[in-house]
C-alpha cells in the first residue's frame, strides 16, 4: 500500500460529524470492559513430551506461557477510549500510537509473517463433520451453538490421553489443545467460552502451522476489538487479545507499569508482566487513568522498549524485517480485514514522525457462513503475500495420520500407501477449491502461450481427476458384477399367443396417449436426445448372445418375408375375417425417423429395417 495514494473518500472529507484525523478527541464509555479470553484451563492440560515438542514446533508454544495474565480492566477501558476506529491508532496529545507487527512477535512470541490465516467457508451443518475429521469426535447438540463449540468440551474430551494412545489419539488431543490455545488467547469470540472450528484446517498439518501469520491475524482481531469498543451501544466484552494489549501498554507507557515486574527478558515479553493472577500494587479507577492519558507527553513514552532483547534468543519464525513491520498493508483473518498504517507512529520504529498521510476507507464485514473470504479479499491477500514474500496459498487439508513423527513405528506398508493415496486425493481436492482464486489472480494478466497452455492442461487434469478405488472397493465392485451376471436384468414378459399385445391392459402407449415410450435399451444401445441408434452387423451378433430364444426368431427371419409372418396370430385372424389385403404394394417405405418409431412399436424393438412396412 502506498501511503501517499489518496482514496476516493477519506476521513477528513466525510461530513458525518466524526472526529477528524489527528484529533485528540476521545469517546467516553459507560461501563468497564470485560475481556472475553478464558485461559485458566490451559494450565491444567496434560501434555506428553512428544506433544509438547509438536506444540513448540508449531510456533504457538509461547502462548501457553502467557496464560493467567492479570488484566487491569480500568486501564483497558481508559486506553480503548483513546482509540480511533478510522485510523486504527490511539490518539494522544500531539501523537499517535498503536501495536505493531513487531510488538506482536516480541510480546507473544508467535510468527507475524507467512500465509494469511484463512480457509474455505464452513457452515453450521459442517461443524460435526469437521470435528469428526480433525478431532475424531463431534460435539453434541448441547456442546455447540451457532457454529461454535465449547472450550469446556475440548478440555473434557482431550485434556488427557488414554493409557495406550494410538497415533490418532495423540494427533487429535494435540490439535484440540492448539484449537483451545488460539481460540482462548488470540481469537476470543463474543460468546465467552466458545471457539470457532474454522481454524481446524489450518491446524491439520503440524509441520505447516508455523508457516501462517498468526501474529498478523491476532493483530487484526485486536484492531477489530478496539474499534468495536468505541462504537456507541457496543458490548462490554472486549474482543481480541487483552494480554497482548495490556503487555503493550506496560512496555510503552511506564506510568502504567505495576510496581513489580519479572526480570525476565526472554520471549515472550508478556511474561515480564504475568504474575499468575495476583494483583501487584494499588489499582486505579477509570477516571484516574483518563486523566493520566490526557496529560501524556512524548517524553512519557518509552519508544524503544526492546533494546535489552538479545537477538540470538529470538526464534526464526518470530523475526520480522523492519521493511515488513513498517509498511502499510492489510491484516486479514477470515472475514476480518483491518488496515495497518505504521507510518503514523514512526517513533516506535526509531524514526522521526513526518506528515500523517490519509487512511483509505474500508468496510468492516461480519462473518458469513457461505462466503469464501479467500476470493472476497483476494487482492488484499495478494498484497500481504507479496510484502512478506509468500507466493501461493497453502493447502487447507492434511492427512491426520501422518502429522506427528514420521518415524513412529507400527505403521504397516499397506496403511502408508493408503495414507499417501488419501493425501494425494485431498491435495487435488484442495487445488479444485483454489482454482477460482487462481483464476481471479490471473484475470487480466498477459501470459506467454506456453504458460497459458500449461495452466490450461493442469486445470483440466485437476477437474477431471477421480480418486482411485481401494482394493476392498474393487473386490466389492467385482463381486457385485458377478452377482449381476448371475441375475441378468429381467426383460419384458413374452406375451402369450392367447393375449393381444395391443390390448389396453398391456399397452403403455395406449395408456398414456400422445406420450412416446422410450425403448428399453440393452447394454449395446444408448438413448441420446430422444433417438435410438440402430445396431450394426457386429452389434447384432453381440446382442444375439444374450437374447432369449424367442427374440432370436425375429433376427433369423429374412427381411424379404411377407408381413403375415411378423404379425401376431390374433391380428392375422382379424385381417383374414375382414378381408383386407395385406400386400406390400402401395405401402410407403420408412425413413430413419419412421424406423425409430417402428422400433418403439415393435414387440421387442429388435429386427426393424427400412424395407419393412409400417402397420398403424
Amino acid at each position: 500500500m502506498n501511503p501517499t495514494a489518496h482514496d476516493q473518500t477519506t476521513q477528513q472529507q466525510k461530513p458525518n460529524g466524526r472526529r477528524a484525523v489527528g484529533s485528540s478527541q476521545t469517546w467516553t464509555r459507560y461501563g468497564v470492559l470485560l475481556p472475553s479470553q478464558q485461559t485458566r484451563k490451559l494450565k491444567e492440560w496434560i501434555l506428553t513430551d512428544e506433544q509438547q515438542q509438536v506444540v513448540n514446533a508449531s510456533g504457538l508454544g509461547h502462548l501457553a506461557l502467557t496464560t493467567g495474565f492479570t488484566i487491569d480492566r480500568s486501564l483497558l477501558t481508559a486506553f480503548c477510549e483513546r482509540w480511533n476506529n478510522e485510523t486504527n491508532t490511539a490518539h494522544f496529545m500531539g501523537f499517535e500510537m498503536a501495536p505493531s507487527l513487531r510488538d506482536v512477535s516480541y510480546i507473544l512470541g508467535i510468527p507475524v509473517t507467512g500465509h494469511v490465516v484463512t480457509a474455505e467457508p464452513i457452515g453450521d451443518e459442517a461443524v460435526n463433520r469437521m470435528c469428526l475429521h480433525y478431532l475424531g469426535e463431534s460435539p453434541g447438540s448441547g456442546e455447540q451453538l451457532c457454529g461454535l463449540i465449547r472450550l469446556t468440551w475440548l478440555y473434557r474430551k482431550f485434556h488427557q490421553l488414554p493409557e495406550n494412545p494410538t497415533i490418532n489419539d495423540i494427533a487429535f488431543s494435540t490439535r484440540a489443545y492448539l484449537l483451545y490455545l488460539v481460540g482462548s488467547t488470540l481469537f476470543p469470540d463474543t460468546m465467552r467460552g466458545f471457539v470457532s472450528p474454522r481454524y481446524l484446517p489450518l491446524l491439520g498439518d503440524f509441520r505447516k502451522i508455523h508457516e501462517y501469520a498468526w501474529g498478523a491475524a491476532a493483530l487484526a482481531h485486536l484492531y477489530r476489538g478496539l474499534s468495536v469498543a468505541v462504537t456507541p451501544n457496543a458490548t462490554t466484552q472486549f474482543l481480541g487479545s487483552a494480554t497482548l494489549l495490556m503487555a503493550w501498554i506496560y512496555e510503552y507507557i511506564p506510568l502504567t507499569q505495576p510496581q513489580q515486574k519479572n526480570q525476565n527478558t526472554l520471549l515472550p515479553r508478556a511474561c515480564r508482566w504475568n504474575f499468575g493472577g495476583t494483583t501487584r500494587g494499588q489499582r486505579k479507577k477509570v477516571m484516574e487513568w483518563r486523566k493520566d492519558f490526557e496529560q501524556l507527553q512524548l517524553s512519557d513514552v518509552n519508544w524503544n522498549p526492546y533494546k535489552d532483547i538479545n537477538p540470538a534468543i529470538v526464534p526464526g519464525y518470530c523475526i520480522a524485517a523492519d521493511n515488513i513491520c513498517h509498511s502499510r498493508t492489510w491484516l486479514i483473518s477470515f472475514n476480518i480485514k483491518e488496515v495497518y498504517v505504521p507510518d503514523r507512529f514512526n517513533r516506535q520504529f526509531g524514526r522521526e514522525q513526518g506528515r500523517l498521510y490519509q487512511v483509505p476507507m474500508w468496510a468492516r464485514r461480519t462473518w458469513s457462513k457461505g462466503k469464501d473470504w479467500r476470493v472476497e479479499y483476494a487482492h488484499e491477500i495478494e498484497d500481504f503475500h507479496q510484502l512478506v514474500g509468500c507466493r501461493f496459498i497453502p493447502s487447507t487439508e492434511a492427512n491426520i495420520n501422518s502429522l506427528l513423527n514420521e518415524s513412529i513405528a507400527g505403521q504397516s506398508t499397506t496403511r502408508c500407501s493408503r495414507n499417501a493415496s488419501q493425501n494425494f486425493s485431498m491435495m487435488v481436492e484442495d487445488l479444485k477449491n483454489d482454482l477460482p482464486v487462481i483464476d481471479r489472480y490471473l484475470e487480466g494478466q498477459v501470459l506467454p502461450v506456453e504458460v497459458a497452455s500449461f495452466l490450461e492442461r493442469v486445470s483440466t487434469m485437476i477437474k477431471t481427476y477421480f480418486p482411485p478405488q481401494s482394493n476392498e472397493r474393487k473386490d466389492e465392485a467385482a463381486q457385485s458384477k458377478n452377482v449381476r451376471a448371475k441375475n441378468p436384468r429381467k426383460r419384458a414378459r413374452k406375451p402369450l399367443l392367447s393375449e393381444d399385445p395391443s390390448s389396453p391392459q398391456d399397452s403403455v402407449v395406449d395408456r398414456y396417449a400422445g406420450a412416446l415410450v422410450p425403448y428399453q435399451a440393452s447394454k449395446c444401445d444408448r438413448v441420446l436426445d430422444g433417438t435410438v441408434p440402430l445396431l450394426n452387423r457386429g452389434e447384432v451378433l453381440k446382442e444375439n448372445e444374450v437374447m432369449d430364444p424367442w427374440q432370436m426368431s425375429h433376427l433369423t427371419a429374412e427381411s424379404s418375408s411377407s408381413g403375415d409372418s411378423s404379425l401376431p396370430e390374433s391380428r392375422r385372424r382379424g385381417c383374414e375375417e375382414s378381408g383386407t389385403p395385406r400386400s406390400n404394394q402401395g405401402v410407403r417405405r420408412s425413413g430413419r425417423m419412421c424406423v425409430q418409431l417402428k422400433m418403439f412399436k415393435h414387440r421387442d424393438g429388435v429386427g426393424a429395417e427400412e424395407t419393412n412396412p409400417i402397420f398403424l
